[in-house]
């Protein structure tokens, strides 16, 4: 069994791209961390909560935040949240100079 982490309330299962991507892990709460492939998408929603959505690739693996998080194409970055299977649902992000947090 991997190794876990504790961010705030929760914790989360310490895994590769690779080892998420053979799909053992879906629904739980995984870290795991890499470049950022692409410029990050992010829409602002004016009657939806959150208001702001940024959604971009981690080594392939489709990563959604809620919020707008100082992020480009080519950072490291370390991404805590829900695998559903396809892409990750973040609930926070840490790059080399700042950690985004949602609220729990």
């Amino acid at each position: 069994m991997p190794r876990r982490v504790k961010l705030g309330h929760h914790y989360y299962y310490v895994l590769t791209p690779h080892e998420l991507r053979d799909g053992n892990f879906r629904g739980k709460n995984v870290v795991t961390e890499g470049i950022v492939d692409d410029k990050p998408l992010v829409e602002f929603y004016t009657l939806e909560s959150p208001n702001w959505r940024a959604t971009f690739h981690v080594d392939g693996l489709m990563v959604e935040f809620p919020g707008n998080p100082c992020v480009g194409k080519g950072d490291w970055v370390k991404v805590y949240g829900r695998f559903l299977g396809d892409c990750i649902k973040a609930n926070a992000l840490e790059t080399e100079k700042a950690l985004f947090v949602t609220e729990e």
